[in-house]
């Protein structure tokens, strides 16, 4: 159905704009990366898997206790397929933005931080055939880290507010989704680990 096909777009939107991740540092950066699935959930069509990968290019290799993490950008991107596309079309959307909302569990010893991490979904154009990519970047909080040891960074749910539009710039009938994503049981949700001195 039309509104089924549009419930996986906004999900697969959330894939790309989706997530982001907040990592640490005060040495010098590593890159850092996970692919990992999120199942999301609509009110009208149910559960849908969205597979989903993120990057950070400036991932910390070390930390200091009590001395607070450079932040870190990350980037997350996905394909988006013919068929959602052609629902996106069928709505009017010639374009997509948004916000994406993901939390975040960053442990270090007996210390366990949750962060909520805020990206944006740029305006990103969808053709008239064939399939296509949406990236999302994001800038993340410095962390202040109480343990000397490891320092690990795990991806948690997360929230997409997905907005299709217009030629002209205007939301589309449809207006901005809001979708519950949750991770997939039982899979890695490490992002990145490093150590704490």
């Amino acid at each position: 159905m039309k509104t089924g096909l549009f419930a996986r777009a906004a999900a697969v939107v959330l894939v790309a704009g989706a997530l982001s991740v907040t990592t640490a540092g005060t040495s010098s950066a590593a890159t850092a990366s996970l692919n990992i699935t999120y199942v999301c959930e609509f009110s009208i069509t149910g559960t849908h898997d969205m597979p989903t990968v993120v990057t950070s290019p400036d991932a910390p290799d070390s930390a200091t206790v009590g001395v607070p993490t450079a932040p870190a950008s990350t980037t997350v991107a996905t394909t988006v397929s013919d068929d959602i596309r052609n629902t996106l079309w069928w709505i009017g959307g010639r374009s997509v933005d948004g916000t994406l909302s993901t939390s975040v569990t960053v442990t270090n010893g007996s210390s366990v931080q949750n962060v909520t991490a805020t990206s944006t979904i740029p305006n990103t154009a969808v053709p008239s055939s064939g399939t296509f990519q949406v990236v999302a970047t994001g800038t993340l909080p410095a962390l202040t880290l109480a343990n000397a040891g490891t320092a690990t960074i795990s991806l948690g749910n997360a929230t997409l507010a997905l907005t299709p539009r217009y030629s002209n710039g205007d939301p589309t009938w449809i207006g901005t989704v809001n979708s519950p994503c949750t991770v997939k049981a039982g899979q890695a949700t490490k992002f990145h680990e490093f150590p704490v001195a």
